[in-house]
């Protein structure tokens, strides 16, 4: 008798624990949810699915959180369509457009909206004009697709977790990102799941990227770093901060042996009371691009631009204009090494969905900057396409993209442009001291085409390494350098063309003391 007992009160603490075990809170999504933990409430939301199949909110949550974090979003399809089925919410089908839209299924995402906007009921009605044209904006790109491949850099610049903004030196010797890893500069882990950010960095050794490496103190701390601009001969890293105050500042950090040093603020041209959030900065430094929330724009964050005085501050800052701008928010100006292309991420023109990837040219005989034009599907995607740096050649890009292939979250992608023009010459090359294997990297190089008199381009060289890139199509040109502490240097180079065509070019410039 005593055995049964004893078996019995076994077998009811067993169903005890387990129901316990298998018990799933709501609260404890509701509490996920609230804090932007999307990763953490969709866990839950799923279990409480399983649990209670009938209540039309948990599809609708999860749905909302598969839209929220960078997943595979068929799944919010699923989750949206059913708690569309059941009117869980009045704005349930405006997210199951967006779902759609994300999965590309574009005539069900703009017959979804329409249809949102018909009803005149929910709180989304004012946002549904313009997502709709977003919708329509990537059903005419995707049938027009860019010719480019993507290569996910690896696992010793990716992990699981969000891995993003990479800026690369033109010569692709070092990259700079932003992750929000484990093991980050005080290991807090914030309201929304993830870690806290830390700026980054990975060296190439053997031709292949290391192991990436914090930044160390210096840049990092318990708070959120981010790198938001990168100079070209890769001796000035722009980095964005927000725990100093209640909006964010632009500080910039030298770069000694590919190694950044301690941050510090901009002055006040640049930040102000409103939010800055990524800069960009010509070859000679002397202008300066940055994304800005101030007033006097055309809406949310616009493109501005500043020039150096002579006494070394930056000027009143310039709004680049409606060409550029919008009443929604551009961000993350790049500009290219030619010193004439201008790529930036915006929320407007005819972005497929979120931010664009859009590239703006400069129109000297004008002043001005061209219409921007959107780069194109599959680069450009109805998710955020935000940040984007471009290998001096033109060839590669790396950006930051969530894919079947990630490693859990967003990862840094190598994107290789296969349309790309051939009959383009790529001309390595260093300044060296006469007579001597000296490399210097003080200096300034103005490249400009012999029969037109046009300035293609000025560069600088690699801080670390002395290099720098031209890449010109056949004609003649003549590249005057300017050093400090040498005579100023004038050659002439002829790039070959049909039969003689040469692609890549080593070249190096001696300077006279």
């Amino acid at each position: 008798m005593n055995n049964l007992k004893y078996i019995l009160t076994l077998l009811l603490t067993s169903l005890v624990f387990t129901s316990f075990s298998q018990r799933v809170d709501p609260e404890e999504a509701a509490e996920h949810f609230k804090y932007g933990n999307f990763i953490d409430a969709l866990v839950v939301y799923e279990k409480l699915m399983e649990k209670d199949p009938k209540n039309p909110e948990y599809p609708f949550k999860a749905g909302f959180c598969v839209l929220h974090i960078n997943s595979d979003k068929s799944k919010a399809v699923k989750y949206l369509e059913s708690a569309s089925e059941r009117k869980s919410d009045p704005d349930v089908d405006f997210y199951l457009a967006k779902a759609y839209h994300y999965n590309l299924k574009l005539d069900e995402a703009i017959e979804t909206m329409e249809k949102y906007k018909k009803s005149g009921v929910g709180l989304l009605q004012e946002q549904a004009d313009r997502e709709l044209e977003m919708m329509k904006s990537a059903k005419k790109l995707v049938v027009s697709p860019i010719d480019i491949s993507f290569e996910n850099v690896g696992e010793l610049i990716n992990s699981e977790y969000p891995d993003y903004y990479p800026f690369v030196t033109p010569d692709e010797s070092t990259i700079y990102f932003t992750t929000r890893r484990k093991g980050v500069v005080g290991g807090m882990r914030e309201f929304d799941g993830y870690y806290s950010s830390d700026v980054f960095y990975s060296e190439v050794e053997n031709g292949e990227f290391v192991k990436a490496k914090g930044a160390g103190m210096m840049v990092n701390s318990a708070y959120d770093e981010q790198v938001v601009g990168l100079s070209y001969n890769a001796d000035l890293l722009f980095v964005y901060l927000d725990h100093i105050k209640d909006y964010g500042d632009i500080y910039t950090s030298k770069i000694v042996k590919g190694r950044p040093k301690k941050i510090e603020i901009m002055d006040e041209s640049v930040n102000s009371k409103e939010f800055e959030s990524a800069a960009t900065i010509s070859a000679d430094g002397n202008t300066l691009f940055f994304a800005s929330k101030r007033d006097g724009g055309l809406g949310g964050k616009d493109i501005w631009m500043t020039r150096k005085s002579p006494t070394g501050e930056w000027a009143e800052p310039q709004n680049l204009g409606s060409n550029i701008n919008t009443p929604y928010d551009e961000d993350f100006p790049n500009l290219f090494y030619d010193g004439s292309t201008l790529y930036f991420s915006s929320k407007g023109h005819n972005s497929m969905g979120g931010f664009d990837y859009f590239k703006s040219t400069w129109n000297p005989e004008t002043n001005e900057w061209s219409l921007a034009e959107n780069i194109g599907f599959p680069l450009n995607t109805p998710e955020d396409n935000v940040c984007i740096s471009f290998t001096e050649d033109k060839r590669h890009a790396y950006i930051s993209a969530w894919r079947k292939d990630s490693y859990g979250d967003l990862d840094i992608y190598k994107v290789k442009f296969n349309e790309y023009d051939d009959r383009q010459t790529i001309i390595k090359s260093k300044i060296v001291k006469e007579g001597t294997e000296e490399v210097i990297t003080d200096a300034f190089i103005i490249v400009t085409d012999n029969r037109t008199q046009e300035e293609i381009g000025n560069y600088t060289p690699n801080a670390k390494n002395g290099s720098f890139v031209i890449t010109l199509t056949p004609g003649s040109y003549n590249v005057m350098i300017d050093a400090p502490g040498f005579a100023p240097k004038s050659e002439d180079i002829l790039v070959k063309g049909k039969s003689d065509f040469e692609q890549f070019i080593n070249k190096d410039f001696t300077v006279t003391p």
